[in-house]
């Protein structure tokens, strides 16, 4: 396998918890894990069957507010284009560097 050399925006980089509502939401971001959120409607909301034909846990208001708040930018996988090497141009924060497998 290959490697390239990409960046991604630092707010995706190492741990993934954030605070909204009140409530812990933690995994925004895993490549492992699904997102949870210590909220009541998390807790007691059922599991659901994607299309892979798996269980995964339910998504809640709190996991959605805190993962449109956290940036989120890739190199590889977002339409806006870098302009300035170590800078995201979706939020003008720093970035890491990351190696991709092609």
């Amino acid at each position: 396998m290959d490697f390239v050399t990409k960046e991604m925006c630092q707010s995706i980089d190492g741990p993934s918890i954030a605070h909204v509502g009140g409530y812990e939401q933690t995994g925004l971001f895993s490549e492992r894990h699904y997102p949870r959120c210590s909220c009541p409607a998390y807790k007691y909301a059922k599991r659901t069957i994607n299309f892979g034909g798996r269980m995964v846990p339910p998504v809640c208001k709190h996991i959605l507010q805190a993962q449109d708040e956290v940036c989120g930018w890739h190199q590889q996988y977002s339409p806006e284009v870098q302009i300035e090497k170590g800078v995201c141009p979706k939020c003008g924060g720093p970035t890491v560097v990351v190696r991709v497998g092609v």
